[in-house]
């Protein structure tokens, strides 16, 4: 059953899981990943990771798919922040 909790809960999950994707995209394009901050992209990765894991034990998959998207979001950038230092 659908209800308005889902509705919001799946549309704040597409938002937020989506946050880091531009950045990570211009990021590529630009090679220059100079203004982002360590510990923003450490604690951004941490972030998704926990609610994640929140999300599997939940066995709610509304917070753990989303969650996968906005970790591997921020993944990427760490990635790419060590790649263009």
């Amino acid at each position: 059953m659908i209800t308005i909790a889902s509705v919001f809960g799946v549309l704040g999950g597409i938002t937020s899981s989506s946050m880091f994707f531009p950045q990570v995209w211009k990021s590529y394009k630009q090679k220059d990943t100079s203004s982002l901050s360590w510990i923003g992209l450490c604690v951004g990765a941490l972030n998704g990771f926990f609610w994640l894991m929140y999300g599997v034990f939940k066995d709610d998959p509304i917070i753990y798919v989303t969650n996968s998207f906005f970790t591997l979001g921020a993944l990427l950038l760490l990635m790419l922040k060590v790649k263009y230092k």
